[in-house]
């Protein structure tokens, strides 16, 4: 310890010689008055918080999936519960051959578990019940993990993304408990030990990613490395590494927010899911900055402004945000019901927003105070959210051209399109194939819906069908991909399509979007295919046209998938109906060529690991040169 530690002289503010994490955090976990505040306002958190945490004390376990999973007496933090597959306890560096483990194992278990994601749970469960048996879980938990993992020894240390999130997360836990008489001296330098390992590690793994011809193309698990650096650069003052990492993470956080987010607000890894993983990253960056006096340029906040812009937009009336891109739960820290955080409501973030940047509107659509923002910005926080006034806060249609992703939307009716371009440099690795695909949400009721991500590398064919073409809202020529991919390159697509946007317009009255890509160009026929969205918002009722021009002969594959629990029934012929919850959506096809229309069995994944049954309407045709179908639909009354 005293090799990495700054001598102490005597008076020191720290509690005793092998203090850690002295500088300033989010919030006083210690201070009364915000445990007086936190009963207050979320008293009806306090049984779940309780019961998450004696769930995680009997080492049970459920994410990435439906399934709960005991992971034993002393938790086994190198398996993957679902195949049984274990990781050998090797350098890290001789397991990148065998990274993802033999097929039906999924890396993202034991990585997932390692992030330390559960100990903020046990550490408010210790807090409010003064119960030191959450304090000893902590402690023996961090302990063992330690013992078990040595670095750089096992599965846990392949990435470093997963590091500098677990340093983050082991800071939580330890200012939770820091005054239980369980927090040795022992304990405190074998965790000022830890940090640094995991921080020196993180800094000589920097998951870069340099392009031919020397471009940059950082994505969230660079942008991870660099606010883990500053997260404990700030936070452990004491540490002699302690200025490096922050003055390396400092710099990277402002050149990423420039490099990675669109100046739209969007991030620019083509997923939502990971545009929320991201604007957590960059936020509490400026967060734990700001609580240490570390000033960031004005357009840092401005960009990060606009990312909250984004998800406030394109939330859907009923607080969720459609799964466009790759999905895999990512998240920095879950401050808030562990056992049973909603995978598609990114509220949480509206609620800060709100209060950073004086947004009614993020109040508004907020829905409330959220405990995630209590934790990152304390009574304070909720006193200011709760001033803001609320009047006058409606949301209209809204572009995001930079990102290619298009809302409509009025009241209670929203459409999300999707028109945005593969990364030119090769970021792609969360992109579908989702060119002119859309949502829509009506009356209440989400209808037609991106299917999702469902798994990654434990099933390459499930991976590679949630990603394909066929499984979006949209037109599929000869059985032809958008965007090329290989069946076992599973982060990788083919930059074939380009998208052009011919027309956006948004009035009182209507809406309309006019698109095109260039994806069936390379068939030995070439086919255009041009979208046209047109929402008339006096009557509610939408027109998705589509016209296919070129030349020879081809057959053209059209699906809408419905969500989980609708029901499709055909009406006659070219019409249908769509019902849920007494709603029906009506949907009327008119074409210049014969169609046949099927309805089948099909899978939605409302989360990582999880898919349930949904039905797809299947539409195929065969046309030479072009054609022209046009998809009505409204709500029946």
């Amino acid at each position: 310890p005293a090799d990495i530690r700054h001598s102490r002289e005597t008076g020191d503010r720290a509690a005793g010689a092998g203090e850690i994490f002295t500088g300033a955090f989010f919030v006083d976990v210690v201070d009364d008055h915000l445990w007086t505040s936190y009963q207050t306002a979320f008293n009806h958190k306090v049984d779940a918080v309780i019961a998450d945490a004696e769930r995680i004390c009997r080492h049970e376990f459920r994410f990435l999936g439906t399934k709960t999973f005991y992971m034993g007496e002393q938790i086994d933090w190198q398996i993957d519960p679902h195949s049984g597959y274990r990781w050998p306890k090797q350098l890290a560096l001789h397991l990148k051959a065998i990274r993802t483990g033999p097929e039906g194992s999924d890396v993202k278990w034991p990585w997932e578990l390692s992030r330390m994601q559960h100990l903020p749970t046990l550490g408010k469960a210790y807090k409010l019940t003064h119960n030191e048996r959450y304090a000893r879980e902590i402690v023996d938990q961090i302990t063992h993990w330690l013992h078990d993992n040595p670095c750089p020894y096992g599965v846990n240390w392949l990435c470093a993304m997963d590091v500098a999130i677990r340093m983050v997360n082991l800071a939580w836990a330890y200012r939770f408990i820091r005054l239980s008489g369980l927090v040795s001296e022992d304990f405190q330098n074998r965790l000022a030990i830890a940090i640094t390992q995991h921080a020196q590690f993180t800094l000589f793994h920097l998951e870069q990613s340099i392009r031919e011809g020397g471009v940059t193309v950082n994505g969230n698990h660079y942008l991870a490395n660099v606010v883990g650096l500053l997260h404990v650069g700030l936070v452990c003052p004491e540490l002699k590494m302690a200025q490096t990492w922050r003055r390396i993470g400092l710099r990277a956080l402002v050149e990423e927010m420039d490099r990675q987010v669109y100046p739209d607000g969007v991030d620019g890894e083509a997923s939502i899911p990971y545009h929320r993983l991201v604007l957590e990253l960059f936020l509490a960056g400026a967060l734990i900055c700001h609580t240490n006096g570390v000033e960031l340029p004005q357009r840092f906040w401005n960009r990060l402004e606009r990312m909250f812009e984004f998800i406030l937009w394109v939330t859907r009336p009923d607080g969720k945000v459609p799964q466009v891109g790759d999905a895999d739960d990512g998240r920095l820290y879950i401050l808030s019901d562990y056992g049973n955080w909603d995978r598609r409501d990114c509220r949480y973030l509206l609620s800060i927003g709100a209060v950073l940047f004086e947004r009614r509107d993020m109040k508004v659509w907020a829905g409330g105070f959220a405990e995630e923002a209590f934790w990152l910005l304390g009574p304070a926080g909720m006193a200011h959210f709760a001033a803001l006034e609320t009047d006058g806060c409606a949301l209209d249609s809204k572009a995001f051209p930079d990102a290619g992703l298009y809302v409509m939307r009025q009241e209670d009716s929203y459409l999300l399109a999707c028109c945005g371009n593969l990364h030119a440099a090769g970021a792609n690795a969360h992109k579908h194939n989702d060119l002119l695909s859309f949502e829509l949400y009506l009356r209440g009721k989400p209808f037609i819906v991106d299917p999702g991500s469902y798994l990654y590398t434990r099933d390459p064919e499930w991976r590679n069908l949630f990603r394909s073409t066929r499984y979006h809202n949209t037109v599929v020529i000869d059985a032809q991909e958008q965007n090329r991919f290989a069946s076992d390159r599973l982060f990788e697509m083919a930059n074939d399509a380009c998208v052009r946007v011919q027309q956006w317009s948004s009035q009182a009255d209507a809406d309309a979007l006019v698109a095109e890509h260039t994806g069936f160009d390379r068939l030995p026929d070439p086919i255009r295919h041009q979208r046209t969205f047109q929402f008339d918002k006096r009557d509610v009722t939408w027109e998705v046209t589509d016209v296919l021009r070129g030349q020879g002969h081809h057959t053209a594959d059209w699906y809408f998938h419905f969500d989980h629990g609708i029901e499709i029934a055909s009406v006659s012929e070219g019409q249908f109906r769509a019902s849920i919850d007494g709603v029906t959506l009506r949907l009327v096809i008119r074409s210049d060529i014969a169609l046949i229309c099927s309805v089948a069995d099909d899978w939605v994944s409302p989360s990582y690991g999880c898919k349930v049954t949904a039905k797809t309407l299947h539409i195929q045709g065969n046309f030479h040169a072009g054609c022209r179908t046009v998809f009505r639909m409204c709500i029946e009354l």
